[in-house]
């Protein structure tokens, strides 16, 4: 498509014109009613094939073996209780730090 050619003396109306129109707002789509007799009729059929669809995904998982699995609760159970210990020594910690200020 060609280039629209503008004379000199109208070429900034003419930058104006067309960002104001990029500016406008479309108009919002006017809603449409709902039509409550499909929707209730339609509904057990969406459940029906979200479930469909939920053990179709289930299907394509990947899931671990025995041994990894075993071996990815005990990093999990380790970790947990190292940063057990790492919080309540702080707590310990700032509790002593605040006795110590109480008794100022």
């Amino acid at each position: 498509m060609a280039k629209k050619k503008i004379p000199l003396k109208y070429r900034q109306k003419y930058i104006m014109e067309r960002q104001a129109k990029k500016e406008r707002k479309a108009p919002a789509p006017s809603r449409k009613k709902t039509n409550w007799g499909q929707f209730v009729k339609k509904m057990p059929g969406k459940i029906a094939k979200f479930f469909r669809n939920v053990v179709h995904e289930l299907k394509r998982v990947t899931w671990p073996t025995r041994k990894a699995l075993l071996t990815y609760t005990v990093v999990v159970l380790v970790t947990l209780v190292f940063f057990a210990i790492i919080l309540g020594l702080f707590d310990l910690m700032f509790m002593r730090v605040v006795e110590l200020l109480a008794r100022i």
